[in-house]
Formats: structure tokens, sequence, C-alpha cells
């Protein structure tokens, strides 16, 4: 089952890479923009449903955390660009609980990991926490006023911009080899969080400037 599954992973994983970038080079609201993008969450979500089964015929918790943060940055993208109204539904709170508490046990097993001399735990702390933090922030959005407008649109941004980064992350460390192996795991988010964090000021610069106006 597992070599079954091995090659319907890959294949949807380099699909999502593709229509990542080809999201990320179309603008917005153009056909080929929505077309790469809804390739690119259902890539993930194949990506998803095989690396479930895959990391438990092969016990692997650090992959499988990995896993869930990956989709939950894809699955909540894919939200955003379709709920425009921002009324939450049942997937959006299991989303934020299911995050918050993967998002926990990514920092708790990275520690221990850590302390045993393990520097991929490193990579669990900085998913963890990155993790904890989206469940958390969607949790508190979901209690207020619903996600509209230009705050859509910037959480629709790091969103898959994060799913993005696992994608990219996923081909480096299968296709390249460093050592220690914990810089290919964390050079993708180092390079591109910066940018996340430039483009989500950018849109909501022109939020601001717009209601001013």
């Amino acid at each position: 089952m597992y070599d079954i599954l091995l090659p319907i992973h890959i294949v949807a994983g380099f699909c999502s890479l593709l229509a990542a970038f080809g999201a990320i080079l179309t603008k917005k609201g153009q056909t080929w923009h929505v077309r790469s993008g809804r390739v690119f969450f259902w890539g993930m979500v194949v990506v998803f449903v095989t690396a479930l089964p895959m990391t438990l015929l092969r016990p692997n918790l650090f992959l499988f955390l990995v896993a869930i943060f990956s989709f939950h940055q894809a699955l909540t993208g894919w939200r955003t660009a379709r709920n425009r109204a921002g009324q939450p539904a049942w997937i959006d709170w299991t989303a934020a609980g299911v995050m918050t508490a993967a998002g926990a046990g990514m920092l708790v097993f990275g520690a221990v990991l850590l302390a045993s001399g393990e520097m991929l735990g490193l990579v669990l702390l900085a998913f963890g926490g990155l993790g904890a933090g989206f469940g958390l922030s969607d949790w508190r959005q979901l209690r207020r006023t619903p996600l509209t407008g230009k705050r859509r649109i910037a959480v629709h941004l790091t969103r898959m911009l994060g799913g993005t980064i696992a994608t990219v992350t996923a081909f480096v460390v299968t296709n390249f080899q460093f050592s220690p192996p914990v810089v290919l795991w964390l050079a993708p988010t180092v390079v591109l969080v910066p940018l996340i964090v430039y483009w989500n000021r950018a849109v909501l610069k022109s939020a601001k400037a717009a209601t001013a106006s």
C-alpha cells in the first residue's frame, strides 16, 4: 500500500508546486490565477490524504504533524478565497481547533527532539509556533466580525504562500542534500516569510489608503 501511495503523493506534490508558482505569476482574479489556485489546493488535498496513511504505515510523527500544518495552510487559503462573506462554517472551526492542537504538539515534540540532540526539533518548533499562532488567530477571528475586504485577501495571500513554502520545502529536502539537514528544512521559510510580510503590509496599506480617501 505504501508503494502505491508514494508515487501518487509525489505527483500531487509536484503539481501543487507548479500550480503555486502559476498563481504567484498571474494577476489575482485572472482565469489562470484562479485555475492555478484550484490545482494547487486539490493537489494539496491529495498530498494530505496520501500522507496520513503513509505516516501510519511507516510511523513518523514528525511528518504527520508537518502534513497537518501544510494542509491547514492550503485549506484556510482556499476557504478565504471562496468565503467572500466571511461567515464561518464548521470546517473553519475544525481547522482552527486542529491546527492549534497540532501546533502545540509540534512545540512539545520539537522540544523533546531538541533536548535529545536532534536538530530537526528546530523545524517543529518553527512550524509549531507558526501553526499554533495561525490556529489561535483563526479562532479569535471566527468569534469576531466576518473576515472581508482587504483583510480577507491578506489572509488568503498569507495562507496560500504558507502552503507554497510547504511544497517548496518538500521538494528541497527530497531532492537536495546538505549538512545539517535542518538548513534545508528551514531555508524556504527564512527566505519566503519576509516576502509574505511585505506583501501583506502592501495589501493592508492599500486598504487603509482607500478608506482614508
